[in-house]
């Protein structure tokens, strides 16, 4: 239901132009979830995060209350998979990231020692541990990342959805700024 206005959520902008994002209740404790490109309905391709575990105030909730579930969440929808390969000692198609077991939750100390001899990368945005002990990814998920923007997510580089008008309140901009990739040269303008 969150997915369209029909049946009180909301319908998604245009998916080839914009990553839609729906906050909501989810259920049996599951965090959040997206899509993977081309993996699906186009008119739910985006990301879905329960209002207890998005950004970092009003409802969110510790451990989960510092916006790591967006940036997981986005991780997947820019085709990255859990750094555990979701089987035991599984691949998540990335050369820099160690094999682990599993899923790592709370807070472990380095190293902590699964399949690799180097240990686990457990403050990776793509593993499940608390926000506080995420920060990073990899230089190969980033690969992987932009890899999937040129390939699934094009057109997210091709819109004209941040020019035209030197007005930025007329724009389709979040407070007047926006991100404008100018064809892939990865260019930022902030016009606030």
């Amino acid at each position: 239901a969150i997915y369209y206005d029909s049946l009180g959520g909301s319908t998604a902008w245009d998916t080839e132009k914009y990553l839609n994002i729906w906050v909501g209740e989810t259920e049996n404790g599951v965090l959040g979830w997206a899509q993977l490109p081309a993996a699906g309905d186009p008119t739910t391709d985006g990301v879905v995060i329960d209002f207890e575990h998005f950004g970092t105030l009003g409802t969110a909730a510790y451990p989960y209350n510092l916006g790591r579930t967006a940036t997981h969440e986005i991780g997947h929808w820019f085709n990255l998979f859990h750094i555990w390969g979701d089987n035991s000692c599984g691949n998540d198609w990335v050369n820099d990231t160690p094999i682990q077991e599993q899923a790592n939750f709370g807070c472990k100390i380095h190293p902590y020692i699964s399949c690799s001899n180097n240990g686990d990368m457990f403050m990776n945005f793509m593993d499940y541990t608390n926000d506080a002990c995420m920060n990073l990814f990899t230089n190969g998920q980033k690969t992987r990342m932009i890899s999937a923007i040129n390939q699934y997510r094009s057109n997210l580089l091709n819109h004209n959805l941040c020019s035209g008008s030197t007005n930025p309140t007329s724009w389709n901009c979040i407070n007047g700024g926006c991100v404008d990739p100018g064809n892939g040269t990865g260019t930022y303008t902030n016009y606030n």
